[in-house]
């Protein structure tokens, strides 16, 4: 028994978390702060909105790492197995038994 690999459903996945940080983006992207108000707590609110935005944005950057080293991994896999399978065609079983 030995490990599947399927570089098909890395990709999958990997689009499906591009997809997750694109998503992430746009939530980014409506969370502009107010410049011309000025009340009382406001420039608290406003760093507060930008850190949002900086953690929403290393969120999206991390996911979309994630996936692209699963999908890396499983790039790698294939190669080994196919490496492995052409090592054992060429190979006959009466070899490895000696």
């Amino acid at each position: 028994m030995g490990v599947k690999s399927s570089t098909t459903v890395a990709g999958s996945i990997s689009a499906s978390f591009s997809k997750s940080a694109s998503a992430l983006n746009s939530i980014n992207a409506s969370t502009s702060v107010a410049s011309r108000t000025n009340v009382a707590g406001n420039e608290i609110a406003k760093t507060s909105t930008v850190n949002y935005g900086k953690g929403l944005k290393q969120l999206s950057t991390s996911i979309v790492s994630a996936g692209n080293a699963i999908h890396s991994v499983a790039k790698d896999f294939d190669t080994i197995d196919q490496q492995a399978s052409q090592q054992f065609q060429s190979n006959s079983l009466g070899s490895w038994f000696k």
